[in-house]
């Protein structure tokens, strides 16, 4: 079957499209953005005057992280997360082979393996785009705040708490009552002052516990989150599957099935060719067994010829 042809002005522009309108209800600029990203700023800001800009996406994921979003579905911007994300709707969608995908998405099959094996993947954000068309699945990869709002509230709750514990102790008052300037006096004021460093530690101390705490419901959360972001899209994906909506995916799943069908094929003739080595290594076994038998005939034979030769030299010999 045919792939549709991939037009890769479509699909770039549509990413960097995105963040800027990300970025216009946010505070942030494109000036701003480009100026505080780690990479070189003209570099940035020509990814986004570009018509077809084509950064990794690595780069694109980090300026992402600095507008305070991330795609949808995916915990964290970094690309084995986003490539991870895909090998799971590879899966949702029961696409078997990667050559399949590879065809569809009009990218080498050994470069494509190459990629989902890479512990630490980078491709270019083209090579994205192709992989998540291919799949139909670009409503999946929509930007979305980083902390969603029910984490956003769990945050405020808790700092609140730790402030709350630091402003629990008592305060020092090293000179509140001013008293005779004696020896007995100087101890107590230390004294004091111990036992007010002591409470402050103790206060330090659980304040770092209800941090450490804090941080913990807020990834725990955060994980929930994404997870639920999953499953309405895996749901969405359903509904789209059910209905048989999605052209890009429906191409894909008939790719698959062609690419199956051959390695069917492949499999049955390598099977074949399999059954027939098998029998032709029987009949040679077979013959290997007749030429043992018939030498083993042959050796007798003349052996036996061999015994009546000399039986009959020696009786020639006793006659005379």
């Amino acid at each position: 079957m045919h792939a549709r042809r991939y037009h890769p002005m479509m699909g770039t522009r549509r990413w960097v499209g995105a963040l800027e309108a990300w970025l216009s209800n946010t505070d942030w600029t494109k000036d701003k953005l480009a100026e505080r990203s780690q990479h070189s700023a003209a570099h940035v800001r020509e990814m986004f005057e570009r018509a077809d800009p084509n950064p990794t996406l690595r780069l694109y994921l980090e300026l992402v992280q600095l507008s305070g979003a991330r795609f949808q579905g995916v915990t964290t911007n970094e690309p084995v997360e986003v490539i991870k994300r895909i090998k799971e709707i590879l899966v949702r969608e029961n696409i078997a082979t990667v050559s399949a995908l590879a065809k569809v998405a009009q990218i080498n099959r050994s470069q494509l393996s190459t990629l989902f094996n890479d512990p630490d993947p980078n491709p270019t954000l083209a090579t994205f785009d192709r992989l998540v068309v291919a799949l139909g699945a670009e409503q999946e990869f929509t930007l979305v705040p980083f902390v969603d709002n029910a984490v956003a509230q769990a945050i405020v709750v808790g700092v609140a708490e730790v402030q709350a514990v630091r402003q629990a102790a008592p305060i020092r008052h090293l000179h509140a009552v001013p008293e005779p300037a004696s020896v007995f006096t100087a101890l107590r004021r230390q004294f004091r002052e111990a036992e007010a460093d002591v409470a402050a530690a103790a206060r330090d101390a659980a304040a770092a516990t209800m941090k450490a705490e804090l941080r913990e419901r807020i990834a725990e959360l955060h994980e929930i989150n994404v997870a639920l972001e999953k499953r309405r899209a895996d749901d969405a994906a359903q509904i789209l599957r059910l209905r048989g909506t999605n052209a890009a995916l429906e191409e894909l799943r008939a790719e698959d099935a062609a690419e199956l069908e051959l390695l069917r094929a492949a499999n049955g003739e390598l099977e074949r060719l399999h059954a027939e080595d098998a029998l032709t290594i029987a009949r040679l076994h077979e013959e290997q067994a007749r030429l043992r038998e018939q030498m083993l005939l042959f050796g007798v034979g003349c052996l036996v010829t061999g015994a009546g030769i000399a039986a009959a030299v020696l009786t020639g010999r006793r006659k005379r």
